[in-house]
């Protein structure tokens, strides 16, 4: 589990209260209502490794309809780890946008969109 903002204390108590309810990978979110009153929600996610060497915190491949592929990393245009990422992709959608944000070390969260 990995706190992002808050007490981890309170985020425990929200991983507990979500257990058995959601198979993981998943993203929560709890926010305190009143008191000791707390709402949870979550939603799945998909997580993949990438090789260590790759860069950045933020990925982006967007490929055309035409097959041309276009990688940011962190926002700025890059060409080193192109093929590692498109390789999660693959064969899934033919044009797609590929975001990737890194969870720890080589453990990225990535959502793929059809274009």
């Amino acid at each position: 589990m990995r706190v992002d903002e808050g007490d981890p204390g309170a985020a425990t108590c929200a991983a507990e209260a979500l257990e058995g309810e959601l198979d993981p990978p998943y993203r929560a979110l709890a926010l305190r209502r009143e008191g000791d009153t707390w709402a949870v929600g979550a939603v799945a996610i998909e997580v993949a490794e990438l090789p260590a060497g790759v860069r950045g915190e933020e990925l982006m491949l967007t490929v055309t309809q035409e097959g041309e592929p276009e990688l940011l990393v962190d926002g700025e245009p890059a060409e080193e780890g192109l093929s590692d990422v498109a390789a999660l992709a693959a064969g899934r959608f033919d044009a797609y946008v590929l975001r990737a944000a890194r969870l720890e070390e080589t453990l990225w969260e990535v959502t793929i969109d059809p274009l």
